[in-house]
């Protein structure tokens, strides 16, 4: 009985630690299909829309991507989704 206890233990520290490192760590990915469609993921913040040139920011920096006929496709849990010809993706 003692090693159960033991066990639960660990989980529970491990379990701390993922949470704390989840609420610390910032989670931002890209992925860019062909010029033609960006998925942001981790955005907090709309800043500045355009046609040609959108800013979003996340907990890391601050993305600007660039191009031309860019929509806003899907936005959501922290999700976001462009489309449209994609020229440059800056990080700032």
């Amino acid at each position: 009985m003692k090693k159960q206890q033991n066990n639960k233990g660990k989980k529970e520290r491990n379990t701390f630690f993922a949470r704390t490192l989840a609420a610390t760590a910032p989670r931002m990915t890209i992925e860019c299909a062909e010029r033609y469609a960006l998925l942001l993921c981790g955005c907090k913040k709309i800043e500045a829309y355009s046609p040609t040139e959108t800013v979003l920011a996340t907990a890391a920096c601050r993305v600007r991507v660039r191009g031309a006929k860019l929509c806003i496709s899907f936005t959501g849990d922290g999700k976001i989704l462009l489309s449209g010809t994609i020229s440059a993706i800056e990080f700032e």
